[in-house]
């Protein structure tokens, strides 16, 4: 028999019992479709995380931190010659070494305000996280900006995009003084009441006490250069020169630090791409540097949605192991039914084979039928539920994960899931036809010519 022979008896077997293929298929259609939609709503949400993550944060830089421990080794000829772990900063020789990595941007060291600062603008009164970096790498490290120029030197200072919404009136009274949680409120457009401080003059007066309890302060003035975009973990920041913020930080603690020797707290390497995050992190901490980044994040949570869509996955499989019960139960009733068709087909010579291959074609017909339709019923529906969550979310004015960067579908169809979808069916239909197909093929000619 050849396949156009085999062809063209299954469609027209699968004719004469048309509405019984109807019901059948409906089951793998049904099958199918939950397949496609769970797994697409795993993805969904995996695609929506991963994006929010992004748009709160640069994936191409990882924060490496000073003070760790690392491997020491003595010369060999040293019978005393051990391995040892001591103590290490971000030194300036331990910059360099991360500077020459591959595909390694910029590196900055990033030293933290250690004592209270105040930000004044005219008559306003807010706060933000004070962070001393490179000038000359920061310009490296290509931060959007929603104005001015990205800048950092003496005198000069870049600010996050929320910085100007901590800013408020100190005379007012009933205002609630939480430096980071917009204490003027909403504005009238409903978004915090932001102060734009792009080329204003800030005043930043650093507060210290003694032992007695006697407060004293110190001012410096700078001028903002530029405003950066909203990226989440920048947007409350206030950066300076590290020259500026290591002398207040001196004048906080009442002692010099030697850099050479002490190293900084911490470090932000920029790498070119996202797709070099992993090497490039896995040669810091090969140093013996501890080095974490967004990505760390990023591949936790898609590990989590792996397991999340193989159980969806598997949930809808259900439901298409079902169908499959369905197809081998159509194609036994038809055996009954065409149990002397199939001895007269024997009887003119028809191999076992051929007889096999007709029943596993007709259960395969079964099911490429209902996952085609299944795939676009479960299409169809993902955009019913993607329209559905947008309409909801829109009203909340969030996507599910949050962040600006975040899509608010919570179901995606990956382009690869729908062909996935009908070959699964269509495997599913072929296996559940192998029990009848194997029992029709084996029947017994003249017990089948017999057969009433």
């Amino acid at each position: 028999m050849t396949f156009i022979d085999l062809f063209r008896t299954v469609l027209s077997n699968l004719n004469r019992m048309r509405m019984r293929v109807v019901l059948t298929a409906i089951g793998v259609v049904i099958g199918t479709a939950a397949v496609l939609v769970l797994i697409s709503l795993g993805a969904g949400l995996q695609r929506s995380a991963t994006q929010g993550i992004g748009g709160i944060s640069d994936l191409t830089l990882i924060n490496v931190m000073g003070e760790q421990t690392v491997m020491m080794e003595k010369s060999a000829p040293d019978p005393s010659s051990v391995q040892r772990s001591e103590a290490q900063g971000l030194t300036l020789k331990v910059l360099e070494k991360l500077r020459a990595l591959p595909n390694v941007v910029a590196v900055t060291p990033q030293e933290y305000m250690q004592g209270q600062v105040e930000v004044h603008f005219n008559r306003l009164t807010g706060g933000g996280g004070i962070l001393g970096v490179d000038p000359e790498a920061w310009k490296a490290f290509g931060y959007k900006l929603t104005s001015g120029e990205n800048r950092v030197s003496t005198g000069q200072v870049v600010v996050g995009a929320q910085v100007g919404a901590t800013l408020y009136d100190p005379r007012q009274a009933g205002r609630k003084e939480d430096l980071f949680s917009s204490p003027r409120g909403l504005g009238a457009s409903g978004e915090p009441d932001v102060t734009d401080l792009q080329d204003a003059s800030l005043t930043l007066r650093a507060i210290r006490y003694d032992n007695e309890g006697k407060m004293a302060t110190r001012n410096l003035r700078v001028q903002v250069t530029g405003v950066l975009a909203s990226l989440g973990e920048t947007d409350y920041n206030i950066y300076l020169p590290l020259k500026e913020v290591d002398e207040l930080n001196q004048w906080f603690s009442g002692r010099r630090v030697d850099r050479t020797r002490e190293g900084y707290q911490q470090a932000i390497v920029k790498v070119a791409n996202s797709r070099d995050v992993a090497a490039v992190q896995k040669e810091i901490q090969q140093m013996g540097l501890n080095a974490y980044s967004a990505q760390d994040t990023v591949n936790s949570i898609n590990s989590f949605f792996l397991v999340l869509q193989a159980i969806l996955g598997g949930i809808g499989a259900i439901a298409l192991l079902v169908a499959a019960f369905g197809i081998a139960n159509t194609l036994s009733m038809a055996i009954y039914e065409r149990t002397r068709e199939i001895g007269l087909m024997k009887a003119i010579g028809a191999r076992n084979r051929d007889v096999m291959s007709i029943f596993l074609g007709e259960a395969a017909a079964i099911g490429f039928l209902g996952g085609v339709v299944g795939a676009g019923l479960g299409w169809a529906v993902s955009g019913v539920i993607n329209l559905i969550a947008q309409s909801a979310l829109g009203q909340q004015g969030n996507p599910i994960f949050g962040g600006p960067g975040a899509d608010s579908s919570i179901v995606y169809t990956p382009i690869w899931l729908i062909p996935f979808a009908v070959i699964f069916a269509t495997l599913v239909g072929l296996l559940s036809g192998v029990f009848p197909a194997l029992r029709a093929a084996t029947l017994d000619p003249l017990k089948a010519l017999k057969y009433e």
